[in-house]
């Protein structure tokens, strides 16, 4: 492929809308394991996805999803606007899964407490899953694809405008209708002139 071809909005939300596709995806799995062995209940297993875990995850998924599509549909302005929104969301992304991978317990400590009775428990053990790691690459791809169009809006060509209102600068053109258009070849009379 050429660079031209590489270069375009159209890139950039692939990017962005990919990373927030994964991001929801992973937002649904389960992040987090943790066994409780209590001496009354005795061993119980709870889980936390990432929507539990993690909730700005899910959130920020579908705001890189929304700024991949405006990606496509923007001026060089609002672009700019969305590309600065998905560096923002995608950093947010990261840093609550990051957040996660480091510090797994608290995040289930309140669905250990409700399954067991008790939030202090003395024996939990935690595990995590790969699915954080996921949420942090799919974060990366939205946080790339926000710089990728702050750097490169300005050079990328404005969407047509073939689907926009008439302005008033064409409607003053006196540009005819094609029915009357069509009704003038009819007549008889030259519609060019």
């Amino acid at each position: 492929m050429t660079r031209r071809r590489i270069d375009r909005p159209a890139s950039a939300a692939v990017l962005a809308l990919v990373g927030g596709a994964l991001g929801l995806l992973a937002a649904s799995r389960p992040w987090v394991h943790a066994v409780v062995i209590d001496p009354v209940l005795g061993r119980t297993a709870v889980s936390a996805s990432g929507r539990q875990a993690a909730a700005v995850v899910p959130a920020v998924a579908l705001v890189a999803l929304a700024g991949g599509i405006a990606l496509l549909l923007a001026r060089t302005i609002g672009r700019l606007v969305a590309g600065l929104l998905l560096v923002v969301a995608g950093a947010a992304q990261v840093a609550a899964a990051v957040g996660i991978l480091r510090s797994p317990r608290p995040s289930v400590e309140e669905i250990v407490g409700r399954a067991v009775g008790a939030v202090g428990s003395s024996d939990v053990r935690v595990t995590l899953t790969a699915w954080p790691w996921l949420s942090v690459a799919s974060g990366a791809l939205v946080a790339v694809a926000g710089v990728w169009t702050v750097l490169r809006a300005r050079s990328w060509s404005e969407p047509t405008s073939r689907y926009d209102a008439p302005s008033a600068r064409t409607e003053q053109a006196g540009t005819e209708d094609p029915p009357d258009t069509w009704d003038a070849l009819s007549r008889g009379e030259d519609p060019t002139r």
